[in-house]
């Protein structure tokens, strides 16, 4: 039976970042993952973009990802404060218990909005974005009905927050309800381990590191086969997910052997950690209040934090600088009559110093406190049960590098030894 679509379009709607990728079902191993954002830095080739919203204070779509970050950080102090601009949005359908077409989101602001056209501007932002690529990539001229969209979700989610998202794409106009299978909500892991399959072996393990085992051999050219067994662990920015599969032959097709499962244990936890911090040091009266009354600035810090979070990893010794935005240092001086470096000092946390420079110092020790809440969720998550049988575990870090030694070496202690490249690295 031939394929009623023409080209297949498909959309990592991530918690901290989002991307998309094509191809024609004609050639659909030549995949084009789209790597040219508006903004970001320059001269860097991003493969996805953050997953970011901004809209104007009569509330119509300004832009998305790093063109609505670099705009809200060059806006006004005072007109910020009017701008609507979402960040980190997705979680809040998974942690609403009664979602549904009313629920709201918070701009940094404080003003609310319905979830549900703020998921269509983002997605209808993708679907626009995505048609000028496909178009200028095909010899033909491609109709609606030719493309097939796929969503990815994670694990965790439940039937309304998938249900939620396939309505944000009928509003954004990707489908029509008329049409809904024109529309994939496919689960993340899954996505990850289909991606898998098409691996070698000596693409996911070192052999050079221990004789192999479970039945693996030395020939690490050979694809995956049926006596192969093996776990993906989707790290993102809100939801651990996981998945276990084991190749069927010889239709290739993927058996499931444990339900997916997940929980939101994704790096947004140690954001989340570091705001906690904060409030610990300048009151959680000062945070709330600068947040609402200078959210673009509060914006910058997040994103101070971000840059500086990802080159974390348990082995360096010396402190990260989180640089602190004027506005936040003469902030907290008239908010409280004195300086930040005084009330570090008032705090009694030794593991946070002062710079000169206008930064804070965060120690080898707080990071590890930042990061260990988030750490011992993914291997509590991950150890029960453990699998019966040696596997391989992939995923998508992310900023999550921190947490890979432990949780390798508490999951799968016996098991194959894993390029640590391929664990931080594996975008799918």
């Amino acid at each position: 039976m031939s394929c009623p679509f023409s080209v297949v379009v498909a959309i990592d709607f991530g918690t901290t970042s989002s991307g998309y990728a094509f191809s024609f079902t004609q050639d659909s191993e030549a995949i084009h993952m789209m790597k040219r954002w508006e903004g970001g830095d320059p001269g860097v080739a991003n493969q996805k973009s953050p997953t970011c919203l901004l809209l104007t204070p009569d509330l119509r779509f300004h832009s998305f990802g790093f063109a609505a970050r670099d705009f809200y950080h060059d806006l006004d102090p005072e007109e910020a404060r009017h701008w609507l601009y979402f960040d980190k949005f997705k979680m809040k359908i998974h942690s609403t218990s009664d979602l549904s077409m009313e629920t709201e989101l918070d701009a940094v602001n404080g003003r609310r909005v319905r979830a549900i056209e703020v998921f269509a501007h983002a997605l209808r932002f993708f679907r626009q974005h995505a048609l000028k690529e496909v178009k200028d990539q095909s010899s033909s001229v491609l109709e609606g009905e030719e493309i097939r969209w796929v969503i990815t979700v994670p694990a965790v989610w439940r039937q309304p927050a998938k249900q939620f998202m396939r309505e944000a794409a009928y509003l954004a106009g990707l489908i029509s309800p008329e049409c809904p299978e024109q529309l994939l909500i496919a689960l993340e892991p899954e996505a990850a381990s289909i991606y898998c399959r098409k691996l070698r072996l000596h693409q996911v393990i070192d052999l050079s590191l221990q004789p192999i085992t479970n039945g693996l051999d030395a020939d690490g050219s050979r694809p995956f086969d049926s006596s192969d067994k093996y776990v993906v662990a989707d790290c993102g920015g809100g939801t651990v997910d996981l998945t276990v599969h084991q190749i069927e032959q010889p239709q290739g097709t993927l058996k499931e052997l444990y339900k997916a499962s997940g929980g939101p244990y994704g790096a947004v936890g140690v954001d989340l950690a570091f705001e906690n911090m904060l409030c610990q040091i300048f009151g959680e009266d000062f945070i709330q209040s600068f947040k609402a009354k200078r959210p673009a600035a509060w914006v910058d810090l997040t994103i101070a934090f971000e840059a500086r979070k990802r080159t974390a990893s348990p082995g360096r010794a010396n402190a990260l600088n989180i640089s602190l935005p004027f506005s936040f240092i003469d902030f907290y001086k008239r908010h409280r009559g004195q300086s930040v470096e005084a009330a570090l000092r008032r705090s009694n946390m030794n593991i946070v110093k002062w710079s000169s420079q206008g930064m804070l110092r965060l120690t080898q020790e707080a990071m590890n406190e930042l990061f260990q809440p988030t750490i011992n969720n993914i291997v509590k998550h991950i150890g029960q049960p453990p699998p019966p049988f040696p596997s391989l575990l992939l995923g998508t870090c992310g900023p999550l590098r921190v947490k890979k030694k432990k949780a390798i070496s508490q999951f799968a202690p016996d098991s194959e030894q894993l390029k640590h490249r391929n664990t931080q690295k594996l975008n799918f």
